[in-house]
């Protein structure tokens, strides 16, 4: 009987491509390895896949690696990802484990660059075209437990699209820390990469996770403006406010934010843009906050993702004087997903009376291009046209539903 290993996920889609190239990996050298959601499973090993980013998945990570202890105390009880390269992961009783645990360098056994071999179809496959982070922007642990930026060659990444493809994958997102910074430390830059990929034949769907502002250049316009990239971008905001976007060394004004902005929508006139937004930063004062609230509703998003301030030790604006207080962190956070929510609405009533192509990740639901998600007939695996008819609180009604 081989060995079961099962491996717990939290954070972004590149812990999951991590997870994934691992169970590939140990599977093909014969061990039982598997996802599990809450360790539904037995296993001899367990592997969690930590996230540092807040303070709430550090607490999670914790949790997972008790639960895993006590769910069967004599497996090893293995940890990688972001935590394990903060001091952390250290304070949480490690010197303490029994000598079976161990810390697990994931990518030193499955770096960037190894290709897994596809076995079957999936209805969308992520990509992870390279990892770390040279931005250093002041709240952000990423860059210190990722590391410096290493991007996968071209070549390698364009063979296992083609891979996905002829397995019947529908949709290909590109995925990384920070793929805007794809090839800086290489030849190669992400419009390059885009250009190539987009023009394989048999894709379906190419689409892209978070990118910044300052990534979006002439160039890169030209490369996203390619059929089969989709229209939607994840644009990275954090805030509305010049001067906050100072102390975040986050290097572009709200002005430079809304050009990118108003670039997008010229090439793609019905893009959905979501971002993600930081409330109660260091010295955010209560008129800084109202100017990004301004913003916010300025830009029309789709959705913002509204995080609270959450000082990661090891940071520089962890330091910072004026930190806010909680309870205002709190109430500010509420006010700027009230906003979301509203934007929200609006954009969704604005698809309304729209055909949209869908792709159904299963039976009677799925998203479209611009990733709204819409319930209507189909059957999974399949992209199909839809008129919209109406919509609820986060999702499309097609006709059929």
């Amino acid at each position: 009987m081989s060995l079961s290993i099962a491996i717990y996920t939290l954070g972004c889609k590149v812990n999951q491509c991590d997870a994934e190239a691992l169970i590939a990996l140990l599977n093909e050298r014969g061990y039982n390895a598997f996802h599990t959601r809450e360790f539904e499973q037995p296993a001899d090993v367990y592997v969690i896949n930590t996230c540092t980013v807040t303070h709430v998945s550090d607490k999670k990570s914790r949790q997972m690696v008790s639960r895993a202890r006590k769910l069967n105390p004599n497996a090893f009880v293995a940890v990688c990802g972001c935590m394990t390269k903060t001091s952390e992961v250290t304070e949480y009783a490690f010197d303490a484990r029994s000598p079976d645990d161990f810390l697990l360098e994931l990518n030193k056994i499955t770096p960037a660059n190894k290709n897994i071999e596809q076995k079957k179809a999936k209805t969308r496959a992520f990509i992870k075209i390279q990892d770390g982070c040279e931005r250093f922007c002041s709240y952000c642990i990423v860059p210190y437990a990722r590391g410096a930026v290493k991007s996968r060659p071209v070549a390698e990444i364009v063979s296992q699209a083609r891979d996905l493809i002829r397995t019947g994958t529908l949709e290909i997102v590109l995925t990384g820390i920070q793929i805007a910074s794809y090839g800086h430390d290489t030849e190669n830059s992400l419009p390059y990469l885009i250009k190539e990929i987009a023009a394989l034949d048999g894709l379906g769907r190419l689409r892209l996770s978070s990118i910044d502002p300052w990534a979006v250049s002439g160039e890169f316009l030209d490369a996203v403006s390619r059929p089969a990239v989709c229209e939607h971008f994840h644009l990275s905001l954090q805030s509305g406010c010049d001067t906050t976007l100072k102390k975040m060394n986050r290097r572009y004004s709200a002005a430079d934010y809304a050009r990118a902005v108003n670039a997008l929508r010229k090439i793609h006139p019905n893009v959905t843009l979501t971002t993600d937004v930081i409330v109660g930063f260091p010295g955010e004062s209560e008129a800084d906050f109202l100017q990004s609230c301004d913003f916010v509703r300025e830009m029309k998003f789709a959705k913002a993702h509204v995080f609270e301030f959450s000082p990661r030790k090891g940071t520089p604006a962890a330091e910072f004087g004026g930190q806010v207080e909680h309870k205002i962190k709190a109430e500010r956070g509420r006010a700027m997903r009230g906003i979301s929510d509203e934007l929200q609405a609006e954009f969704l009533q604005s698809q309304v009376g729209k055909t949209l192509s869908v792709l159904f990740e299963k039976e009677n639901a799925g998203h479209s291009r611009n990733y709204c998600e819409v319930r209507a007939v189909g059957s999974k695996n399949t992209i199909k046209e839809v008129k919209i008819i109406g919509f609820e609180q986060n999702y499309l009604k097609g006709n059929g539903e």
